[in-house]
């Protein structure tokens, strides 16, 4: 894919993320407008801006939706730990409009990682495997399980699985490990995801947002990395 223009992007937070798709953006020859804290998102002084990638924290997902669609600003989300108030979001969303894609993990090494997993658990379901999930992220990540992790079982139990359990752990230095796992009396079978740095997901979020500001109203869902890379 790729824009007309070099985009005027904005970035909320200031963490490793946002860190790490500011330098992504402006390798891919956009301009990063401004990189705010959570503390600046309430400031009325925004900059003019194509498109926001958000990367803040769980408690600041509602305000940084809300100060994005009262500017019109679209809207890329990879903040996790606030979908309880997913209908609320959805509902703003189709009444006003507003461009808004949200996804718990940008990596399309992730995506093709899910796909690969909904295969196999449509494959193993009708026979005898216990099933479990665990992820390993670094200790700064403040959702447990991650959003990443809740995405896989949801797609594991979509594809037949009983009800998924989910182990998370937090150490230092590990961008992010999901591994599944199918276990009988004779077979362990396994399929893993490990992120070697930051900079799939850094890209992953840059060109969602090129995807996002490349569609038309109206905009009545919120889209995910199905409709980017579907």
């Amino acid at each position: 894919m790729s824009v007309p223009k070099p985009l005027l992007l904005l970035i909320l937070g200031r963490g490793r993320m946002g860190q790490s798709v500011q330098s992504t953006a402006v390798s891919r020859g956009h301009e990063v407008v401004g990189m705010f804290g959570r503390d600046d998102v309430a400031s009325e002084a925004w900059p003019e801006a194509d498109v926001a990638v958000d990367f803040t924290a769980p408690g600041s997902a509602l305000e940084v939706f809300e100060a994005c669609r009262r500017r019109g600003i679209p809207l890329v989300s990879g903040t996790t730990g606030w979908t309880e108030h997913w209908g609320t979001v959805e509902h703003a969303v189709q009444q006003t409009g507003h461009a808004m894609l949200w996804a718990p993990n940008f990596s399309v090494g992730v995506f093709l990682f899910r796909r690969a997993m909904k295969q196999v658990q449509s494959e193993l379901a009708d026979h005898d495997f216990s099933l479990r999930l665990t992820e390993v992220h670094h200790a700064g990540k403040l959702d447990a399980p991650s959003g990443t992790a809740l995405s896989l079982a949801a797609d594991l139990e979509e594809a037949g699985a009983d009800s998924v359990p989910v182990t998370a752990d937090r150490l230092p230095g590990v961008p992010g490990t999901h591994t599944v796992m199918w276990e009988n009396e004779v077979d362990l079978i396994s399929l893993e995801h490990a992120a070697k740095n930051r900079s799939g997901f850094a890209l992953g979020a840059v060109q969602c947002a090129e995807w996002l500001v490349l569609q038309g109203p109206p905009f009545d869902k919120i889209p995910s990395m199905e409709d980017v890379w579907g």
